[in-house]
């Protein structure tokens, strides 16, 4: 089998890398600035919490983290990342072994590792970790080379584990270089509130949305570009609007018209191609409602669902209470309560159906595509 060398460098899927991270300046430069406070010496203040809804590539940025953490990293001034997932988590220890470095755990007998990992699963409090060996070997680990835990889909992490996790955290910064990176869907903030840990509150926030229009364009033209095929303004219009500036979407595109310039052998890309592409995107795409809606459908939130899709028809964004308002109006008179319709909000917030990102007070839709498919 030949391997084909010019591989298309647009990436769809979960957490892949696009070939071109446009419109993510800000947050960028946001964490930025806290890796040079901790490349000083400096704890952050306070954890960051990434979310946002499933394919705004909130994966994508921890990747980019992890890469600069490490171009910051230097011999004399070293500085440590650890990254894992819930599922990997089945236990404190399961968590202290990502906490604490290889180095450290090498200097150790195996027996000596175990007997002090193991410990954890008794001493371990609701309020945090109470192993305060372990706890003081962390302070000292990170005052030599600050650590950044980075932690992806939290929404779905052991309530116990994040609330000894979110202590811990407040207790190395105190006394050290420590930042801990929560990344999830928007449901993340419900869940973090719920662990009783309130200084969470004060947390650094950082809402990943859909890009703008020229970020849009970037994504896709730039990557197309530095393999010398072109696509001229008018010719890219429809692709971007298409998107929904979804950066997911954007991949898709990408992908497609790389895929159709390479089967024709062409140097620039005309509106047939554009036609061509989309009959790809909307195979994936449709594919991709269905499963949505579908999970709507299972949880009985269909009706409930067609009635905010048709409150978004007229505006981009809504108030708490509106969504509140449609919600009741489309539940049974007897199970009609505040809680009932609160929880409803929250299920379609953890679908990602609607969403709040830290910078607004209103609401507006994950996916505004989405809607018009259930409409349709």
């Amino acid at each position: 089998m030949t391997l084909i060398k010019d591989l298309n460098p647009f990436n769809p899927g979960s957490g892949g890398s696009p070939p071109y991270l446009a419109g993510r300046e800000n947050e960028q430069g946001r964490l930025m600035k806290i890796l040079a406070e901790m490349s000083a010496g400096r704890s952050p203040g306070a954890d960051m919490v990434m979310y946002g809804p499933r394919g705004m590539g909130k994966t994508v940025l921890l990747n980019w983290l992890e890469i600069e953490a490490k171009k910051a990293s230097t011999k004399d001034n070293p500085i440590r990342t650890s990254w894992t997932t819930p599922n990997k988590l089945t236990s404190p220890t399961d968590l202290w072994s990502y906490l604490l470095s290889q180095d450290w755990k090498k200097r150790l007998k195996p027996d000596e590792l175990t007997a002090g990992l193991g410990a954890l699963s008794a001493t371990w409090e609701s309020k945090g970790a109470a192993n305060q060996v372990l706890e003081n070997t962390l302070v000292n680990e990170c005052k030599k080379s600050p650590l950044i835990f980075l932690m992806d889909e939290a929404h779905t992490m052991d309530a116990g584990l994040c609330n000894g996790l979110l202590n811990l955290s407040q207790e190395i910064r105190r006394e050290a270089p420590f930042l801990l990176v929560l990344a999830g869907t928007p449901g993340l903030r419900h869940f973090l509130s719920t662990v009783n840990a309130s200084f969470i509150e004060r947390s650094n926030k950082i809402g990943i949305g859909r890009l703008d229009a020229q970020a849009t364009a970037d994504a896709i033209v730039k990557p197309l570009n530095e393999h010398g095929i072109k696509i001229d303004d008018n010719t890219l219009a429809p692709v971007v609007e298409d998107s929904q500036h979804y950066p997911y979407f954007i991949q898709l595109w990408g992908e497609a018209l790389w895929d159709l310039a390479k089967e024709k052998e062409l140097q620039k890309l005309t509106s047939q191609e554009v036609t061509a592409a989309k009959t790809r995107v909307d195979s994936v795409r449709l594919d991709f409602y269905g499963e949505r809606k579908d999970k709507l459908d299972d949880l009985g939130l269909l009706p409930a669902a067609i009635a905010i899709a048709k409150v978004f028809q007229d505006t981009e964004t809504t108030t708490r209470d509106v969504l509140k308002k449609v919600i009741a109006d489309n539940l049974p008179v007897d199970s009609l309560t505040t809680q009932s319709v609160n929880e409803h909000l929250r299920t379609f917030i953890r679908h990602d159906f609607v969403w709040r990102s830290p910078q607004m007070t209103l609401y507006e839709p994950g996916i505004p595509s989405l809607m018009t498919y259930i409409l349709d």
